[in-house]
């Protein structure tokens, strides 16, 4: 292979609740990445009255939401050995494609977390053809909404009669030593006690260590590129 074949763009699309670690997993991949913010104002309260003085007065706090996160036309390059290197679509022509088995596009995707952008979770969602899905290990309610998103995923199947694969990341496992990672065998219980049916890998992963992806990344994106070529 002497240049990027022209095979179709793969969406990946990243769900998971605030705090748990979509952000800091797609800077560790890529380094910086581009951030679509939207910022709201959150009024403070003292005592049992609101306070209305002028904003001048700077009574109001500024605090700063995470829409979307892009890193759009990444290429995803796999080695003869079919090890997986993740290089921005930019960075293209540093690649010695002579030495690549496959490569192909991608476009990731991070919605918000937090329910109020729920609709950007459903657009993220629409034509995936992987879904990373992310969990906070120390939060039991991180775990819970594990369910719910994977039954977004169903109903996205549903819709258009196809199969996405699925991978959950139950992050923070460098907090086990502290005692408050509650770890995948409890993410396990709480998604297969409920009514999901369907072959899914846990992966226990801290963003401090950028190793621990290694393995189900080169899994799933493997699985992707032959996917890519059939």
């Amino acid at each position: 292979m002497t240049m990027l074949e022209p095979v179709a763009r793969k969406k990946i699309t990243i769900l998971g609740t605030t705090g748990s670690g979509k952000t800091t997993f797609l800077e560790a991949l890529f380094g910086n990445i581009e951030k679509n913010d939207v910022a709201r104002q959150v009024f403070k309260e003292i005592g049992n009255n609101l306070d209305f003085t002028p904003l001048k007065y700077n009574n109001f706090t500024q605090s700063t939401t995470t829409i979307s996160l892009n890193v759009v036309n990444s290429v995803l390059v796999l080695t003869r050995f079919n090890k997986v290197i993740l290089k921005k679509f930019e960075d293209r022509e540093s690649i010695d494609f002579e030495s690549i088995d496959q490569a192909f596009q991608c476009i990731f995707n991070d919605p918000a977390g937090q329910d109020r952008f729920s609709f950007m979770q459903d657009i993220a969602i629409k034509g995936a053809h992987l879904v990373i899905i992310m969990a906070d290990g120390t939060n039991i309610s991180s775990m819970e909404k594990i369910v719910h998103y994977l039954q977004m995923v169903t109903l996205e199947e549903q819709k258009y009669i196809r199969r996405i694969p699925v991978i959950i990341f139950i992050n923070k496992s460098d907090l086990r030593d502290k005692g408050i990672y509650l770890g995948k065998e409890v993410a396990e219980r709480i998604v297969f006690s409920s009514v999901i049916d369907r072959e899914i890998l846990f992966y226990e992963t801290s963003n401090l260590n950028a190793y621990c992806y290694e393995l189900p990344l080169t899994i799933i994106f493997n699985y992707l590129a032959m996917q890519a070529y059939s």
